[in-house]
């Protein structure tokens, strides 16, 4: 068989730890034109669809995303948990909730599948980076508290962050402890690779008002 059940699994496991989103995009498409799903067992086809969703999101292609999702066959959804684990990611991405697409993707010990733990883990360093620069750009002063939500990092997670960014942290009380809870940041725009500021656009000031809609 063209498509061979095992081939096709090490296929997309080679393509998402070597990070190749579109590679995956590519490979599965051809697939599905291929009308190949319906000679792969169940846990196969699946995992083929479950990569095919993760790479959409790491391509911040959801329009993909969220036409793959609704095309799925019941029988697959229905058969692994991890598809709509997968969306659940991709439905706060659709809506622009990037500090739920965070919590979504779940931490280092997150239960993700062995295939789908690099791409997720991938998604969630990309989507948290994002976040920094929307604050970094944004935010003269912002409480470490919300920060943390935003990020979905704990305070003292928060401060190494903030330390790596070179931003100041500013305690609640004079003598109080940098990493005893309370306190703001000072946050500065990242420079680009060229040096330059990184400022906001139009289109990021909308994600920004979002998010911090979000915590209100």
């Amino acid at each position: 068989c063209m498509w061979a059940g095992m081939a096709v699994a090490e296929r997309m496991g080679d393509y998402l730890r070597a990070r190749d989103a579109a590679a995956v995009v590519a490979y599965a498409e051809d697939l599905e034109l291929d009308m190949a799903h319906a000679t792969l067992d169940m846990p196969t086809s699946c995992a083929v669809y479950k990569a095919q969703l993760a790479a959409y999101l790491l391509l911040r292609d959801l329009d993909a995303a969220r036409f793959l999702w609704k095309r799925l066959p019941p029988a697959s959804k229905a058969a692994d948990a991890e598809l709509a684990a997968v969306w659940a990611v991709g439905k706060c991405m659709w809506t622009g909730d990037r500090a739920g697409a965070i919590r979504a993707c779940g931490g280092a010990g997150a239960a993700w599948s062995e295939l789908l733990a690099p791409p997720m883990e991938q998604l969630r360093a990309a989507l948290r980076a994002h976040v920094v620069a929307l604050v970094g750009a944004s935010y003269s002063a912002i409480a470490i508290a919300d920060a943390s939500a935003m990020l979905d990092l704990p305070h003292d997670g928060v401060l190494a962050l903030a330390a790596e960014h070179g931003w100041a942290v500013v305690t609640a009380q004079p003598g109080q402890p940098a990493g005893s809870g309370g306190g703001t940041l000072q946050p500065k725009p990242l420079a680009k690779a060229d040096g330059a500021r990184q400022d906001l656009g139009i289109g990021q000031l909308a994600q920004l008002t979002h998010l911090i809609a979000q915590l209100d």
